[in-house]
């Protein structure tokens, strides 16, 4: 989104906080089907590995530790949640396990023993309680949404021409409005 003029900011946002510790079994012919054949979809146009789950993990774990690397360590935020989304989406390491979480982290060149004490001390629990405040307080309810300055909030799985058509609208209204900054998504 660089070249659009935009900088994104990936923030934490539980979806289903409802799912317990032993997961959910996600049906190939159930009710994510669609949702998954446009992910794979754009992934293979983007050269993207992906995987269809086969099971939703409760994702608290990995999103406090997410949110505490990206807070604390954030050279090692991008590479976490690049290593995240390949263990849910590409490897199908369950999200839910201390270990493969630790192995994320450790790989992005995090603490992964500090990041997992900070977890497991209930440290990380309130950056991600801020983050769902702040996204409730905006309208978020699904993910990904795009949340711009200025108050527009985009939500979906879109296809890159819709991202890019709304991307470029708020970028020239930002810039007719006088400001040279960059644009802040989501």
């Amino acid at each position: 989104m660089a070249s659009l003029g935009v900088t994104v900011v990936h923030r934490p946002y539980e979806l289903h906080p409802e799912i317990g510790s032993g997961g959910l079994t996600v049906r190939p012919d159930g009710r994510l089907r669609a949702t998954f054949d446009r992910v794979e979809a754009e992934c293979r146009a983007a050269g993207v590995a992906f995987r269809r789950p086969t099971r939703m993990a409760n994702t608290r774990r990995a999103l406090e530790a997410a949110e505490w690397v990206r807070v604390h360590h954030e050279e090692a935020f991008p590479a976490v949640h690049r290593g995240l989304f390949a263990a849910a989406f590409v490897t199908g390491d369950p999200l839910d396990d201390a270990g493969v979480v630790d192995r994320v982290v450790r790989a992005a060149g995090a603490p992964a023993e500090e990041v997992r004490a900070m977890v497991d001390a209930g440290r990380a629990t309130a950056l991600v309680d801020a983050s769902m405040a702040e996204a409730r307080r905006v309208g978020v309810s699904s993910t990904p949404t795009w949340v711009f300055d200025g108050g527009l909030v985009v939500p979906g799985a879109l296809d890159p021409v819709t991202v890019e058509r709304w991307v470029t609208k708020v970028v020239a209204r930002h810039h007719k409005a006088g400001d040279r900054r960059p644009v802040s998504g989501p």
